[in-house]
């Protein structure tokens, strides 16, 4: 007897709205971007300086994260994000009125803070919302909104960035004020509650802690703290160290390639070209997302990762020959392929080994391992690009890739073993029963 086809669960509401907010963010980051070139060639820093303060803007977004992340599991994601929102365009507002002055880097790196701290919350409530079967579906929708609104938000920012550039603040602001409405008026964040619902997990009315309250107050019984989870399960905290590699690589593209793109185009040419390669980048996602996921649909979420490493390799890499914009824009589509395969899976993974009532939180953990990568990267790249050249970045870029490469692949591996040990023990209970 065949059993009957079990209709497809529906995307709910929840995660069109979250991606017409990242959508909204995304076409608005006029300031993230740019922010190597402000302090290179509007505020006066050199390489090596520059490097060591977006540095430092890692370790604030990191502070966000870890505050976010708590933030969202305790008081209802939804009410935190919209919050972080609003504060982070209230401080760029401030950078604005403030124009490019010595405090401005400073009220920057805050807004950088207060941004990162909404990156777990609406992770988490995604993975809330979503049916486990459909959430790569739904991180893949989240990435290809982000990237619509990249393709057109840098582009725009470039042509500001000589012209008017205290509208760089002024515009990121807008977005974002505009992304916290749409978070108030659709997005709820009840829970996924269909036959494949996990035990709680938060929304807007029902935060984390009234279940953790209640696991608090029972005799004999403590809350897991984000260490005890990531404990329990290895393969995230594994995860989380091998991310600081490929968060390494993926941010020369924030750092070293607006200063390799000046420094081969011209003060002038740099930041239009910088604008024009961002819109590349988002295109080439929205272009390329679905048939790339259509293709690596059928490979583990560790495997697309691995993949996509190699393709950092060669695009990453390749960047050591370029010496005119079209051959950037063609080194750009590789590396591009690469995060199209690496975005959607890390998410997945994340939300598929992460316990839902500690999802902001081990969100945040994981985002701390990319967070160490990021700071990482200019730090190193900044002395290098000083005393031998910007170029000189690229062939550690790639043999970085390639070291990722081979992590993500033994980390697979392990993955595999796990599984193959809990089927082997369930079926040796089996037979003992």
């Amino acid at each position: 007897m065949t059993k009957p086809d079990v209709p497809k669960e529906r995307l709910p509401v929840d995660v069109f709205a979250l991606s017409a907010v990242r959508l909204i963010v995304s076409a608005g980051s006029f300031v993230g971007p740019f922010l190597a070139m402000m302090l290179t060639m509007k505020l006066g820093y050199n390489e090596a300086q520059a490097g060591v303060f977006m540095s430092a803007v890692s370790v604030v977004s990191a502070i966000g994260l870890v505050f976010g992340g708590k933030l969202g599991d305790s008081f209802g994601r939804p009410r935190v994000l919209r919050t972080l929102q609003a504060l982070t365009a209230l401080l760029l507002l401030t950078c604005a009125a403030l124009g490019f002055s010595a405090a401005t880097p400073f009220v920057i790196a805050l807004a950088m803070g207060a941004l990162s701290g909404s990156w777990p919350v609406m992770n988490a409530l995604v993975a809330d919302v979503t049916p486990p079967s459909r959430r790569k579906e739904a991180f893949s929708l989240m990435y290809w909104a982000n990237n619509i609104g990249f393709s057109v938000g840098p582009l725009v920012a470039g042509f500001l960035f000589n012209q008017t550039p205290r509208l760089l603040f002024v515009g990121n602001a807008f977005a974002l004020l505009v992304a916290a409405v749409v978070v108030s008026l659709w997005i709820k964040g009840l829970p996924y509650t269909g036959a494949h619902a996990e035990s709680h997990v938060e929304s807007e009315t029902q935060p984390a802690t009234s279940a953790e309250s209640a696991q608090s107050k029972a005799p004999g019984k403590k809350v897991l703290s984000t260490l005890t989870v990531l404990a329990a399960n290895p393969i995230l905290w594994m995860y989380a160290l091998a991310s600081v590699l490929t968060a390494f690589i993926y941010n020369q593209h924030t750092f070293a390639l607006p200063v390799f793109l000046k420094d081969i185009l011209g003060q002038d040419a740099g930041p239009k070209a910088y604008g024009m390669v961002m819109s590349a980048n988002g295109l080439t996602v929205v272009a390329l997302t679905i048939p790339v996921m259509f293709l690596a649909k059928r490979m583990s979420n560790l495997s697309a990762i691995a993949l996509s490493c190699a393709f950092y390799v060669f695009g990453f890499g390749s960047y050591w020959f370029a010496r005119s914009l079209p051959l950037v824009l063609m080194s750009t589509v590789l590396w591009t392929v690469g995060e199209i395969l690496g975005a959607t899976s890390g998410n997945a993974f994340v939300a598929e080994h992460a316990p839902p009532a500690h999802r902001s939180r081990v969100n945040s953990a994981v985002s701390l391992a990319y967070i160490a990568g990021n700071a990482a990267a200019p730090l190193a790249a900044g002395p290098m690009a000083r005393s031998y050249g910007s170029r000189s970045v690229w062939p550690l870029t790639s043999a970085m890739s390639a070291l990722a490469t081979v992590a993500f692949i033994g980390l697979r591996m392990f993955e595999r073993g796990g599984k193959k040990a809990m089927v082997q023990d369930t079926a040796v209970q089996a037979n003992k029963v």
